[in-house]
């Protein structure tokens, strides 16, 4: 008897350790944490889509300011965030399913997981955008300007211009010639010793079309101090070059010079 009494004894002891060794069901995961995980993947999944539309506006831009290599780099671009964005799209609709999919560990860590692509996705999408928008800009910097036609004047070192700036530094020598004498352009190698500087080209004077009218030139003086300005007209005197010196003569004396009007600056706009 005693033997039977152990016996259902330690039977009653053990019941409960056998209990506690069963397997407990795991908790249920509330549908709502499914939900917000599917609601951030998508999202995510617009923001990537929206990156691709900027990388897609990008290599537009490049292809109309810097040209076919610039709009095949962008193009690349923009087809990499078009594709991560799908990716995302993808991943969002992998979370459409999962409110109703049955409780357990495996439905929160798919929506985790799903939530982080979609969020990768978008990056990646961004990201391209930004490459796209930075190569369109380098192309078109890099990209040659063809320097405009403006018919410039046919001028060398052989043959050089002549600057407005040099032109008012000349100096104006007579002739001592009587002014009626008909001015002949003179065959001299050196300045003659009767010719006489009796003054200085101030300024230049051009009509509306932009034509040389006259000049505006300082009689006497010291370095421009106290010097008379007179307008003269364009034959009134002649460019003269006598070996490496080049000035301005005229047949008029000094003194018919200094009994003209003095110049009138209201009369030209400066």
């Amino acid at each position: 008897m005693k033997p039977l009494v152990i016996a259902a004894t330690t039977l009653a002891l053990a019941s409960p350790v056998f209990a506690q060794t069963e397997t407990t069901p795991p908790p249920e995961i509330p549908a709502e944490q499914v939900e917000d995980a599917a609601t951030a993947a998508e999202t995510a999944a617009d923001q990537a889509e929206q990156a691709a539309d900027q990388a897609e506006q990008a290599a537009d831009q490049a292809a109309e300011e810097a040209g076919a290599a610039a709009a095949d780099a962008a193009g690349d671009a923009a087809d990499a965030a078009s594709d991560a964005a799908n990716d995302a799209a993808g991943a969002a609709a992998e979370m459409g399913v999962a409110p109703d999919a049955p409780a357990g560990d495996a439905v929160p860590e798919a929506a985790e997981g799903a939530a982080e692509d979609a969020a990768g996705a978008a990056e990646d999408a961004a990201d391209a955008a930004g490459d796209a928008a930075d190569a369109a800009a380098d192309a078109a910097a890099e990209a040659p300007v063809t320097p405009p036609d403006v018919n410039p004047p046919a001028i060398s070192e052989a043959e050089p211009g002549v600057l407005s700036s040099w032109l008012t530094s000349r100096r104006i020598w007579t002739t001592n010639q009587p002014s009626t004498t008909e001015w002949v352009d003179p065959a001299v190698e050196e300045r003659p010793a009767e010719w006489q500087d009796i003054a200085k080209v101030n300024d230049i004077v051009l009509d509306d079309s932009g034509q040389v009218v006259g000049y505006v030139a300082d009689i006497g003086g010291f370095l421009g101090i106290g010097a008379k300005k007179v307008l003269l007209g364009v034959d009134a005197i002649h460019l003269v070059a006598v070996g490496n010196d080049t000035f301005f003569a005229t047949n008029y004396t000094k003194a018919e010079l200094e009994a003209l009007p003095d110049f009138d600056e209201k009369t030209v706009r400066k």
